[in-house]
């Protein structure tokens, strides 16, 4: 019984870790659910480097755009947008973490009012 116990453990506890082990988004600016001035930029910040594998921007009632997508891996992306109008959106993306897991999200965010800045500076920088 006792070794029956500690296998029982064993698998529970490494469950446990490999749930924790995939990446997931800790962050992002826009956050999920905001409202305000239109992004000039998506800012996405993983728990680990992962490489993202797709990218879209879709306004409500209108057509999916993919975005350009980063070439390496991190933890952290930076992804330039086009000037959005007003309206609901949503963001999809989908990422490989380094243990070969796909992991996949959206968030949605509404722009009240277009961005006042011309985009420049939102340069698709990327890195951890």
């Amino acid at each position: 019984m006792r070794v029956t116990q500690c296998v029982i453990a064993s698998v529970l506890l490494f469950c446990a870790v490999n749930a924790h082990a995939h990446a997931h988004l800790s962050a992002s600016i826009p956050q999920d659910g905001s409202t305000g001035k239109a992004p000039e930029q998506i800012v996405l910040t993983f728990s680990e480097a992962t490489r993202l594998t797709a990218m879209s921007l879709q306004r409500e009632d209108e057509a999916s755009r993919k975005l350009p997508l980063p070439a390496t891996p991190a933890a952290h992306f930076t992804v330039p947008l086009p000037k959005l109008p007003p309206g609901r959106y949503t963001l999809a993306w989908r990422a490989l973490s380094g243990d070969g897991h796909v992991t996949s999200g959206s968030l949605h965010f509404t722009v009240v009012e277009p961005s006042g800045g011309s985009g420049a500076g939102a340069a698709g920088e990327h890195g951890s």
